[in-house]
């Protein structure tokens, strides 16, 4: 394989380094050489970049690429013309015209928050939109589920069906199931209702990871295979895809929602891979901030309770603690200081007796609230705290109306930083936004874009969010030391964008375009030169790693 220089262009051999070199080659998937355009070495093909910003390619640390791909099938809620029940309400009637007899009409992307009159809609105006067929609105962050009277009757749902745990139904004045449920509520409708079609899911899947290379990331974590449509299918799709693509443009990650017995079950085990690995098992502790289901020390300031745990404290426990000694790397959903504190212990109790050098770090999940005091304890635990800045401006109404002046100390980070935590950030799409751009520019903004910032004192500066996309992504997957910077011998995963994030602004950063994306050494995306490098390009031989 030729050897490829980058010219004409900045350079930053990381994001938060000052640029010292203008140019660049890649040999056999890796970084070659760094450096003065006057010094470099003789190459086999040059790449002009045009004036254009060479850095360190991203990596989304969690993400659900297959609910963005099966969202691609169903009704879209999320637009902007959808901010009133009667747009939304309208919205779901004709999507039913067009569907044959008998057909669900699914829709995903609805967030109350975006709405004039910001809650779920009743069960009496669903059915009245969409009377004959059954109906299942997925909220966008995959915790509730609205449905008409139409599904509850295919469902076997009755006013008599009891809460199973880790879940409720919603219920009127009288007692009466209102359409919405929550968490494991939730879960058991959204396994129970048709699944799409293997093949139209397997093309939007591949549509979503090229879609996700053209924002400059070049690799990715799928936080919990199950989580949509159950292990089993989601697992299946995968390994189709798997068959199918030998070269994706991503590197890719998998956290298997199972526990440790379950995946021993499943002939599983952890699986170190540079292009497709599976060393990680996906838990959740707790809820969600929206559904007021994230478990609190204190009540949320609206009023809605504290929030519970997803299983019983012992259970959770045992599980985390299996997870860990069969050498796999933890990751858990704990969004509440509750769950948070419980989660920390649990890691710390489980390292101390069976301690390993994990080949990642084990993981805590959004992390929303976390109470000062445990700062340090986290520092001294190792874990990685992998949140959402993206979420500061998606849910800036509903972190305001949760918490009232606590707001501010929501979704930390700089106090991460500063404490010694491993921050890494990441999109959680679709709950938010799959461009790290947006999650860029939020880190920076405190999401004053959507309204008022929480805690601005939070704030980060652009290099220090992008250098956390690109080095604490690689280190959440166990990648540290081969890949998240420009240096010679690292992997040549790498993007160029059309400005230097050097002192910009959030509004600056929230705009960039990514010019190119190379994987492996091999330009997967290109804007720059109308797709000829990628077109040119053609299949490379894969490096070790």
């Amino acid at each position: 394989m030729d050897d490829l220089g980058f010219v004409n262009g900045t350079v930053f051999g990381a994001w938060n380094a000052p640029a010292a070199a203008d140019a660049l080659i890649v040999s056999g998937g890796k970084v070659a050489w760094i450096g003065r355009r006057s010094e470099m070495p003789r190459v086999g093909r040059k790449v002009d970049l045009g004036g254009a910003v060479l850095g360190p390619g991203l990596t989304d640390a969690h993400v659900h690429l297959y609910a963005i791909a099966a969202s691609r099938l169903n009704l879209d809620l999320g637009g902007p013309d959808v901010d009133a029940h009667d747009a939304l309400l309208a919205r779901l009637a004709q999507g039913a015209v067009t569907l044959p007899e008998g057909a669900w009409v699914m829709a995903t992307g609805f967030d109350e928050n975006r709405l004039r009159d910001p809650r779920y809609p009743t069960r009496a105006e669903l059915d009245a939109a969409v009377p004959d067929r059954p109906v299942l609105v997925r909220r966008f962050c995959g915790h509730v589920a609205l449905v008409n009277s139409a599904a509850l009757r295919v469902l076997g749902l009755g006013d008599g069906t009891g809460d199973p745990e880790g879940g409720a139904f919603g219920r009127d004045p009288d007692g009466r199931l209102d359409g919405s449920a929550s968490e494991a509520a939730a879960e058991a409708i959204f396994r129970a209702v048709p699944r799409p079609d293997d093949k139209l899911l397997a093309r939007a899947l591949r549509a979503t990871i090229g879609d996700a290379s053209a924002l400059g990331l070049t690799a990715a974590v799928e936080a919990a295979i199950g989580f949509t449509d159950g292990f089993p299918a989601e697992f299946a799709l995968w390994q189709g895809l798997r068959r199918e693509c030998a070269d994706l443009p991503l590197r890719l990650a998998f956290m298997h929602r199972l526990d440790a017995p379950e995946a021993a079950a499943h002939g599983l085990r952890p699986t170190p891979d540079p292009d497709w690995q599976a060393i990680t098992l996906k838990f959740f502790a707790d809820g969600i901030v929206g559904a007021r289901t994230a478990a609190m020390t204190e009540g949320y300031a609206d009023g809605a309770g504290h929030g519970y745990f997803m299983r019983p404290e012992p259970a959770l426990r045992r599980a985390l603690a299996e997870a860990h000694e069969a050498g796999w790397q933890v990751a858990v959903h704990a969004v509440g200081d509750r769950a948070v504190a419980l989660v920390a212990e649990s890691l710390e109790a489980a390292r101390r007796a069976h301690p390993r050098q994990p080949a990642a770090p084990h993981r805590i999940e959004h992390a929303f609230r976390v109470a000062p005091g445990l700062l340090p304890g986290l520092r001294d635990l190792g874990a990685l705290v992998v949140t959402q800045p993206s979420f500061l401006s998606r849910m800036n109404r509903s972190i305001h109306a949760a918490f009232g002046e606590a707001a501010g100390t929501c979704y930390q980070a700089r106090a991460m930083i500063e404490a010694g935590i491993g921050y890494v950030p990441s999109s959680d799409a679709p709950t938010g936004s799959v461009s790290p751009w947006i999650g860029v520019a939020d880190a920076m903004d405190r999401g004053a874009s959507a309204g008022r910032p929480v805690g601005p004192d939070e704030a980060l500066r652009a290099p220090e969010v992008l250098a956390a996309y690109a080095e604490g992504g690689a280190r959440a997957m166990g990648h540290q030391g081969w890949r998240g910077r420009l240096e010679p011998g690292m992997a040549a995963d790498l993007i160029a964008i059309d400005r230097d994030p050097t002192g910009a602004e959030a509004a600056t950063m929230r705009g960039t375009q990514v010019l190119l994306t190379v994987v492996r050494g091999r330009v997967v995306h290109d804007r720059l030169h109308d797709g000829r490098l990628h077109d040119a390009a053609g299949p490379t031989e894969r490096p070790a790693r």
